[in-house]
């Protein structure tokens, strides 16, 4: 380890001799002068990487001191020593950068910790960290082993998330793989789960809030609130990236967050379409068959109708809106900045709806673009990227003008993604959908262990194409590969975020009701 250089400047430095051979004993180099001109000097000829300045000096004093030496190099670490407690004079001192301060009288072991606090405080941190973990992961390992319900599952993945962020900040390589491990692991004991529990979900009130639940739990009950009701869906945001913007969220409402669970497959046309109807997949073709085309997921024709399909939803749960609601989807600058226009009109609508496309979008072509890519290799540059988008984005403008409104708003998303790993095959004919997460075909065939098999897609609430027609999923962090096309998907989308299967990222989302400050 490099040796530390460290400048003490004091009037009466003869008398610190004994805390000097204090810091020598441990290995740190000592110089020493007893002005502040000297002090100036040595800090431009020579090389520091601390100076202990004192505050009370004749001539230049340590706070003119302070300051030509921050002129010089700004970067280097003061620790300014006082007699004095005085506000004032700590301001000062603070305001031209110094890294901490002691009290008079002062002891060898302050004057370690304050060098430990600036210099080792990220390793301390991490070590402290490292231990919390190993704590943590085995009161995860007890509650995995006592066969979780989907409360305790959403606490689980709502824990994991927060200690992703966690790791993001001491950004330490071993931790961050580890956790990698463990979220592995429990993606496989949730698909389990989810496989033997998602059929009875549909046919029983002992579940989670699932898609077409959204409305009617987090919406419909402020109706009767007499202000404006804003609803945002941020397609494809995972917990996580809530997690990371949620701060500012924070700052300027009240905010209380809850979990609900995707319907399967976790994919815009299914999902959005549960939301906005209140009906499973199945219930939306029988009753609006015009809304329920033929599409692939990639073609956003299957959520053309999503205001009718709210207006009918509401209507059903008893509420005659007047005004009607106001629906608006964003995708560019252009949409996002006609919202920030609107929204001082918008204080007398009963309920606004804004769809913010940018993450879903950002996914897609993710995965076919080299740069995005490589701007984003990895979870954390996600939550990263998600965070710079957000705090630059006309989404945060709009809400700092919606808190100066009493206004409720409601943020969440319609599913998450999954980095995808690890390539199974599937078999299906040419008819066969084309997304990477889930495939509707006939005959399909693929590895149990990888893959949720739905041979009667009606108790999953799916429609079909044919009697013939069967789902599968993708569990954990899989995705589809023809036997033919192996290398070629792999090449393509080894590494991307996908969306449509089986996984906590992709099922356990956030919502998020937010009250104005104003409102009691």
């Amino acid at each position: 380890m490099k040796q530390m250089r460290i400048l003490w400047v004091d009037d009466e430095i003869d008398l610190l001799k004994p805390f000097i051979m204090f810091l020598e004993e441990r290995n740190y180099l000592v110089d020493t002068c007893n002005n502040g001109s000297d002090a100036v000097e040595k800090v431009v000829d020579q090389k520091y990487d601390l100076v202990i300045l004192d505050e009370m000096m004749p001539g230049m004093d340590g706070l003119t001191t302070l300051q030509e030496i921050k002129r010089s190099n700004p970067s280097l670490p003061i620790v300014m020593v006082t007699k004095s407690e005085e506000e004032g004079l700590m301001n000062k001192a603070i305001a031209s950068q110094i890294s901490d301060y002691l009290i008079k009288p002062i002891n060898p072991s302050q004057i370690i910790m304050a060098i430990k606090k600036i210099f080792q405080a990220d390793e301390i941190r991490a070590n402290q960290i490292g231990e919390q973990y190993s704590r943590y992961i085995a009161q995860l390992n007890q509650r995995l082993f006592s066969t979780p319900t989907w409360e305790e599952w959403a606490e689980i993945y709502k824990d994991m998330a927060q200690w992703e962020l966690k790791i993001d900040e001491v950004n330490d390589e071993g931790l961050r793989q580890t956790h990698f491990l463990e979220k592995r692991n429990c993606n496989t004991e949730f698909t389990n789960y989810v496989e033997r529990n998602y059929r009875d979900w549909l046919k029983t009130d002992d579940r989670p809030n699932l898609s077409f639940d959204v409305i009617s739990q987090y919406i419909a009950p402020h109706f009767e609130s007499k202000v404006p009701i804003y609803f945002i869906i941020i397609d494809c945001m995972r917990l996580d990236q809530y997690l990371s913007i949620q701060p500012f969220i924070q700052e300027l409402f009240d905010e209380e967050l809850d979990i609900y669970y995707s319907i399967l497959p976790t994919a815009t046309p299914y999902s959005r379409n549960s939301i906005f109807s209140g009906l499973l997949p199945i219930d939306i073709a029988k009753r609006f068959p015009e809304y329920w085309v033929t599409s692939n997921e990639l073609d956003n024709s299957r959520n053309r109708n999503e205001h009718q399909l709210l207006d009918e939803h509401i209507s059903e749960l008893g509420y005659s809106l007047e005004p009607s609601s106001k629906y608006v989807k964003i995708f560019n600058m252009e949409e996002g900045n006609f919202v920030l226009r609107k929204i001082e009109t918008w204080k007398q609508e009963n309920l606004v709806i804004l769809v913010y496309n940018f993450l879903d979008l950002l996914a897609h072509h993710r995965s076919r673009d080299q740069i995005l890519q490589e701007t984003i290799p990895h979870e954390e540059g996600l939550r990263a990227f998600t965070k710079h988008w957000f705090l630059h984005s006309s989404l945060y403008e709009a809400l700092k003008l919606i808190a100066k409104q009493d206004a409720i708003v409601v943020i969440t998303t319609d599913h998450g993604s999954i980095k995808v790993n690890r390539a199974t095959q599937v078999i299906g004919d040419r008819d066969t959908s084309v997304t990477v997460r889930y495939k509707e075909g006939k005959n399909l065939t693929a590895n149990d262990r990888h893959a949720l098999y739905v041979k009667k897609p009606m108790e999953f609430g799916l429609p079909t194409k044919s009697i013939v027609d069967n789902f599968i999923f993708a569990k954990d962090d899989y995705y589809f590969v023809y036997p033919n096309s192996y290398h070629q998907y792999q090449r393509q989308y080894n590494g991307t975020f996908q969306h449509g299967g089986v996984s906590m990222e992709e099922m356990i989302l956030p919502v998020a009701t937010c009250r104005s400050k104003s409102l009691k």
